[in-house]
Order: C-alpha cells, then structure tokens, then sequence
C-alpha cells in the first residue's frame, strides 16, 4: 500500500506565510476600498452642505435685516435638511444678540426636537454634542433635560449640561448645578470657577451658602470661593475668614485666602498672620502674599522673616510680597548680601526691572 506524500516542511511554511501576505494584502485592499467609500460620502454630504446653505444665506440675511418674512425661509427647509439648518443657525447664534439673536432662536426653535432626540444617543459625544446646541438656542426651554444631564453617566456630557447652565444662570436650578460640581473632582479649580462665574453676581447668596457649609467637600467649597474672588463678594469675608481659622484642607484655605487677598482688609489680618505658622508650605507661601498685599507697615518685618523660611517657595513669596509692599532697597541690601535667599531676592528685583 503506497503512503499519502506530504510537503516538505520548509515548502509548508513558505505556502502558510505566502497565504498570510494574501490575507494581509486582501484586508489593506479592504480597508482602502472602505476608506475610499467614506470619503466619497463625505464629499458628498460637504457638497450637499455646501449647496444649502447657499439657498439659506441669502434668505436668512434678508429676515436679519427684515426685507422679508421668517416663514419664507421655513418654506426652503426640507424634514431631512433639519439639523444642518440648526447647525446653520448655530452659527449666527453664536455671533449675534439683541434683536437679531432673538430672530435666530425663534426660527431655531421648530426644529429643536430633532436635536432633543439625540440626547437618548449611546454616544456620549452625541449627547454632549446635542447639549452644546441647545445651550447655544434654548435653554430655558429645556432646563428639564439639561438638569436631567447632570447625572449623565458621562462626565462629559455632564459638563456640557453645567456649562450651559451656569451661561444662563436661574435661581430655580441653582441648587441641582451646584451640587453637581461634587462630580468634577479631577477638573481645573480655576477652570470650574470660571464656569461658576457664568452665573454672575445675583449666584452670590447660593455660592456663599455651599461656601459655609462644612458638610460639602472642601474642594467644591475651594471653587466656590474662587468663583465668589471672581465675584469680588465682600460679604463671603466672613465665611473666609471662618475657613483660614479652623480648616486645614490646602486647596480650601488656599481658595479663601484669594478671597480675602482680593476683597478683604485689616479685620482679617489677624488670622492671616496665624497661618505663617501653618506646617503646610503652600499655605505658608499664600499667607505671605496675602499679608503682603493687606499689611500694614509693621508687617514689613515679619514678611522678611519669611524669606528664612525652610521652603524655598514661601522664601520667593517673601520677596516677591517685600516688592509688592514698596520694600525695593531692602531687597537690593539682601541681594548683595550672602544671604541663603539673595538670589530669591535679585530675581524678583530683575523682574521689576524687567
């Protein structure tokens, strides 16, 4: 009986590698093809785009300026073309106010649901995307669903709903955005209360309220108090001054302390002057800037003592604050002098040149 033959094994390897580079070459076929397809649908789309809103322009501007009515535009929007017409209209949102605006969002207003839609997307993107437009054209409409963002599994799209919100700030969902910046805990403070600060000064009362309550996490405290600095709340001193007395919490006191850098006076000197015995170098480095801001003559002295400190960041704030309290020629002395911190004191005297 003659046995089956079979491939050498280096002949079997050289056809299993050759079928491999043909499966690969296949798949990079594939995929050209696939990317090829892509880009003709999205010239196409472009092109479509591109031959809309030539019909819209010249129609929109002549609603703008009110040579004609806005249902003659309306007449020009197909059921499919709704949402480039809001993105159409997006743009003019974002560029005009008073009564041209107000043209904008009444003509944007029919055709909102379809944006509304896409807050039940899977995509995070979309939703936040869908936030992004309606905040730009009615959020009053819809503070429900924006309110209901908030709690949006993704912290993106939960950021587009405070965003908007905090642009067009109301008494009514104060509360709820508020609380919602106890899910931000990675974000930029400075970022966070600039977005606060959206809400203006008639937010005041709401923000020294989360401000003073102990039961809220210091860090949101700490942007609120950036967000009541931005403000220049005088009547948030207090509450500050409160903080810098029995907290220890270093983005909190830090916060406060900007507070009271900008809008306090004498009364808080005081507790200001305490904290140059805090163990926390930052904390240290900001009393001594805020000292140096507020001071009085006498506390020339005790700012230079600073400059002995063991942290080489409270030192450079020391002689930053000597130049800021007028204290030039005590610098220029340190900076000649072999002092430890001479060299802090000759970079701040060359920036003040500079």
């Amino acid at each position: 009986m003659q046995m089956p033959a079979f491939l050498p094994l280096a002949d079997l390897t050289l056809q299993l590698v050759a079928l491999a580079i043909l499966a690969l070459l296949a798949c990079a076929m594939a995929f050209t093809l696939a990317a090829a397809w892509i880009r003709t649908l999205s010239n196409r789309e472009a092109q479509r785009w591109h031959r809309l809103e030539l019909s819209w322009e010249p129609v929109m501007l002549r609603v703008l300026t009110g040579e004609t009515t806005e249902h003659q535009l309306h007449t020009l929007v197909r059921r499919k073309d709704r949402r480039f017409f809001v993105g159409f209209l997006l743009r003019y949102a974002r560029r005009l106010r008073g009564v041209e605006g107000e043209t904008v969002l009444r003509l944007a207003a029919p055709y909102l649901s379809v944006i509304v839609d896409d807050l039940q997307r899977r995509s995070p993107e979309r939703r936040a995307y869908a936030l992004q437009t309606l905040g730009e054209l009615s959020v009053a409409e819809y503070s429900e669903r924006f309110l209901e963002a908030l709690e949006d599994a993704s912290l993106l799209v939960a950021m587009n709903a405070a965003q908007a919100l905090a642009r067009h700030y109301d008494l009514a969902y104060a509360d709820r955005l508020l609380r919602s910046m106890e899910r931000f805990e990675n974000w930029s403070l400075r970022y966070l209360a600039a977005m606060l600060a959206n809400m203006g000064p008639e937010s005041a009362s709401k923000l020294r309220a989360t401000l003073s309550d102990p039961s809220r996490p210091p860090r949101v405290r700490a942007v609120v108090a950036r967000t009541l600095t931005s403000l220049s709340d005088h009547q948030s001193l207090d509450i500050a001054t409160q903080i810098i007395e029995s907290n220890n919490e270093n983005d909190l006191v830090i916060s406060a302390l900007g507070l009271i850098e900008k809008v306090g006076g004498p009364e808080q000197l005081p507790a200001v002057r305490r904290l140059l015995e805090s163990t926390d170098p930052a904390i240290r480095a900001h009393a001594v800037t805020t000292l140096a801001r507020l001071g009085a003559p006498e506390d020339v002295d005790l700012v230079r003592r600073q400059l002995d400190d063991s942290s080489n960041w409270v030192a450079l704030h020391a002689a930053e604050g000597l130049e800021e309290m007028g204290q030039v020629e005590l610098l220029a002395s340190l900076g000649a002098s072999d002092h430890p911190r001479a060299l802090a004191a000759r970079e701040v005297i060359w920036k003040a040149i500079v």
